[in-house]
């Protein structure tokens, strides 16, 4: 808890308290406000303090976290939605101001909490005509994301407890079964939702029960092969289960997001309607059956994926190809387009999978967060922290790795670095930045990133694979069997190893020491400082018979005064798994 006292022109002094961890004493002179911040350090193995100045234009005292609904938001219709129930009846236009509401209220608490909130903003109006037209818990909703689940905690149960999400006995910031029953199926690395789903849909299809099955997915986790296995085996299958595609446009490739996206105007709302209505799907039925009698069903089936790639947009015809009937695009911000889709599909008795592409902005939580600052600025009720905060920050040991790799790739031109997992940490955007074309970002792909930097290693190259340990999971069948097996020098980058703090057991990285001890030809190494890490990434440049691994938390380095030094190379006592530190 820290303290802050602003001192205005006027002779009028205001004490404000402030959950920094830090202590913030301030003082002004006209328009101007000089913050003199005193920064101690955690370890105790050093008892110096660190004192900085910065400089802002104005101070705005941020509210203690505990009275967070101090700022009262009028939410009149939000405040009679206990559970999903409640949303059976509301018109389209009460749906509207609802979604207004909630978007209102996740503004204000995740901006006070410090929390990216901008997935689940995208996602206001598609979870409310989720909980509108399905009856959950009896029907299972799945999401793919942990970030886009926060209305839908809000609609079921949870609102008085979001302010303490991803807190200690708090909310989880992921979708948890132990946490509500509206949670069928706990989600945090992606891509396993319409798996679960499928298995799900084939157990109601088995015990001859009716429930239907809802899986959302992002885009973001569409890069991971197991989405596409789940989709092919859901065609094989035939089980009656609906997955939602939240495409928020994000792109690992600036030039595919500066180019063409796929349009929503009128034209495309009415045939996604149309592609969702009974009328069409029976047509479409009875057309298949005459076109098997008369021996014409292939070319038929050529025709109808033609024309229906011709009306989609580019890449539809390959959920088709999947055995996933694809119904889009839909504005994700048109609540009555979203409850006329979802109605036509959820009344389909014998459908097989459907697709539905959903089209969300999240440029739009942008827009709203600017309002409610202005807002907050016209009512002096806003910390400007951003500024504040971004003169605190502390130095990261994946700051201290990049530093390091930067150094040895300026005198090495062999080193290249593939990086996986759910988004790309900002400390790795500098050495992007640097060599750009020998940074490859493969987003949640870590099979994928594995035995492409197998590859890289055997084309002569010195690939760094920086996977987070949590994500490094995904992908040991290819640490083992494209790497370890056949010795190839694959350097591994273990980041947010141990405890991760907020993000709880989900993103807990407290098994790689023993997932990658147990190789026979792979080297561990773990660093007790940034020192000892500077002369891993050195070590691991120079070994090239066998695959090197390293590993290092998520949390600020020890030293306040750090410089990266050139690395040292460390002798290798024991060949297999064992190092020492030689140090002078």
């Amino acid at each position: 808890m820290g303290t802050a006292i602003t001192q205005y022109p006027y002779g009028i002094t205001s004490q404000s308290f402030v959950k920094f961890g830090r202590k913030l004493e301030i003082s002004s002179s006209n328009s101007q406000y000089k913050v003199e911040t005193s920064r101690f350090n955690l370890y105790p193995s050093s008892v110096s303090t660190t004192n900085s100045k910065v400089c802002v234009r104005r101070i705005r005292a941020l509210p203690d976290i505990d009275d967070i609904f101090s700022d009262i938001i009028a939410t009149p219709l939000l405040d009679v939605v206990e559970n999903p129930i409640h949303l059976k009846n509301l018109t389209i236009k009460e749906l509207k101001l609802l979604a207004s509401e909630i978007r209102s209220e996740l503004s204000s608490i995740m901006s006070k909490a410090q929390k990216d909130f901008k997935a689940s903003l995208a996602a206001v109006e598609l979870t409310v005509a989720i909980h509108h037209v399905f009856h959950a818990p009896v029907d299972k909703i799945l999401w793919d994301v942990g970030e886009q689940t926060y209305a839908h905690k809000i609609l079921t149960g949870r609102r008085s407890r979001m302010h303490t999400l991803r807190q200690k006995d708090g909310l989880s910031g992921f979708s948890s079964r132990s946490e509500s029953e509206y949670d069928p199926f706990g989600a945090g690395h992606g891509c396993n939702s319409i798996s679960a789903g499928l298995g799900m849909a084939v157990a109601r299809d088995i015990k001859g029960k009716r429930e239907r099955i809802v899986t959302v997915i992002g885009n973001g986790t569409t890069m991971a092969g197991q989405v596409y296995e789940a989709m092919g085996n859901a065609g094989y299958l035939d089980s009656n289960m609906i997955v939602i595609l939240n495409d928020s446009r994000h792109s690992l490739h600036p030039k595919i997001e500066e180019g063409s996206k796929t349009s929503i105007n009128a034209l495309s709302s009415t045939l996604s309607k149309l592609q969702s209505s009974k009328s069409f799907r029976r047509l479409r039925e009875v057309a298949k059956g005459v076109t098997k009698r008369i021996g014409m069903y292939e070319l038929a089936a050529k025709v109808d994926e033609y024309a229906r790639g011709m009306m989609g947009p580019l890449g539809s015809t390959l959920f088709e190809e999947l055995g996933l009937y694809y119904i889009g695009p839909v504005d994700g911000h048109n609540i009555e387009d979203l409850v006329c889709v979802l109605q036509e599909v959820s009344t389909l008795e014998s459908m097989g999978p459907v697709l539905i592409h959903v089209i969300t902005e999240e440029n739009q939580c942008a827009e709203h967060k600017q309002q409610t600052e202005a807002m907050g600025n016209q009512q002096g009720g806003f910390f400007d922290s951003d500024a504040v905060l971004s003169n605190m920050h502390t130095q990261t040991y994946s700051d201290c790795f990049v530093e390091a790799l930067i150094m040895e790739a300026e005198k090495d031109k062999d080193i290249v670095v593939v990086h996986a997992g759910k988004e790309m940490e900002p400390s790795f955007q500098l050495f992007q930045e640097r060599f750009p074309h020998r940074f490859f970002y493969v987003g949640m792909a870590e099979q994928h990133a594995v035995t492409f930097s197998a590859g890289l290693s055997c084309g002569g190259l010195k690939p760094f694979c920086i996977i987070p340990s949590a994500f490094l999971q995904r992908a040991y069948d290819q640490v083992v069997h494209d790497v370890d097996q056949q010795r190839i020098p694959v350097r591994f980058v273990i980041t947010s190893a141990g405890l991760v703090g907020p993000d709880g057991p989900t993103m807990c990285g407290a098994f790689d020491i023993t997932f990658m001890s147990c190789l026979p030809n792979m080297i561990v190494m773990a660093p007790s400082d940034e020192d000892q890490l500077v002369d891993m990434v050195a070590t691991a440049v120079h070994i090239n018979d066998r695959p090197v691994c390293f590993r290092y938390p998520r949390g600020a380095i020890a030293g306040t005064d750090h410089y990266t030094h050139s690395g040292i190379p460390v002798e290798l006592l024991i060949p297999i798994a064992s190092i020492r530190l030689e140090r002078d």
